[in-house]
């Protein structure tokens, strides 16, 4: 059965990468089909470790020569939406993930957040109160302790450009917490009694294909993650392009309309460009050119 399952994964994967990216770069500059300005694509980490953080000069050069900087989402709420965000971070009715565990288990995870990694017990209450997506992010970032976001001190650099945003805060929050609880706290038992709850060893092989400006890589990498989240390879795939393939969609008619009428920074995940559907392929399609800026 497993040998079954490992050539259905086997074929997945390869229908995904038929157009794979080769050359080591975060940076790719598209051109052509009529745009006046060349515009940029910049993949990024969500999170890295401070001693890891580095903007290139290379970079730094492009940066300024673009007057619109685009990310996934516009990290400055309103008090209104960060309302919204709390919806969906935390259970409902002031329950917690007590509520949904045996014993047995909560009693493995409190302890694990209180013993293992730390934390002080009026942050491991506020912790518990959030859904097992948000609960895991959080962990990962206890256990990273020093933590710098590209996307933030992009949107610093970015005072006096324009910013824009191929989705709402809403959008993305319904992609990465879509799944009922009662399926995110199944995840998490499961990661729990596989031993996974310590992300280290994951995120630094992120991290070291990221350094390496591996985009193919990190994009492998995060697919065969996405399909090892479920033992069901078709539910593996409608996962995988929940999060990727479906997004990366989404983007290309925005990001056209927007090159029409400027220069763009583009810098989103560095997993959703590479692929047979990410998105330098997928503008490649679309009859623009996209080639790699070297540092």
């Amino acid at each position: 059965m497993k040998f079954i399952l490992s050539i259905i994964i086997t074929c997945l994967i390869s229908s995904v990468f038929s157009q794979k990216i080769t050359d080591k770069s975060l940076l790719w500059k598209v051109y052509g089909k009529g745009i006046k300005d060349t515009s940029y694509l910049y993949g990024t980490i969500h999170m890295i470790e401070k001693k890891d953080f580095k903007i290139s000069p290379q970079i730094k050069r492009t940066f300024k020569q673009v007057n619109t900087l685009v990310m996934e989402v516009d990290l400055e709420m309103d008090d209104a939406t960060k309302k919204e965000v709390a919806k969906q971070v935390m259970f409902p009715n002031r329950q917690s993930i007590k509520d949904y565990l045996s014993q047995t288990d909560y009693n493995y995870l409190h302890s694990y957040l209180i013993d293992t990694l730390k934390i002080m017990p009026l942050k491991v209450t506020i912790y518990e109160m959030m859904t097992p997506f948000f609960l895991q992010a959080i962990i990962l970032k206890e256990q990273m302790k020093s933590v710098v976001s590209y996307e933030e001190k992009y949107a610093k650099m970015a005072k006096k450009k324009e910013k824009l945003f191929v989705e709402t805060i809403q959008e993305q929050l319904n992609v990465v917490a879509g799944d009922s609880l009662n399926i995110q706290v199944t995840k998490l038992v499961k990661d729990m009694r596989a031993g996974k709850m310590n992300a280290k060893t994951e995120f630094k092989k992120m991290t070291y294909l990221y350094l390496n400006q591996d985009l193919q890589g990190l994009h492998d990498y995060i697919v065969q993650s996405l399909i090892e989240s479920d033992d069901n390879p078709e539910k593996a795939k409608v996962i995988m392009d929940k999060m990727l393939i479906s997004r990366n969609k989404n983007w290309i008619p925005k990001l056209e309309n927007w090159m029409n009428q400027k220069s763009l920074f583009v810098a989103v995940g560095a997993g959703h460009l590479a692929g047979d559907e990410g998105v330098i392929n997928l503008l490649r399609k679309q009859g623009y050119i996209v080639e790699p800026v070297f540092n």
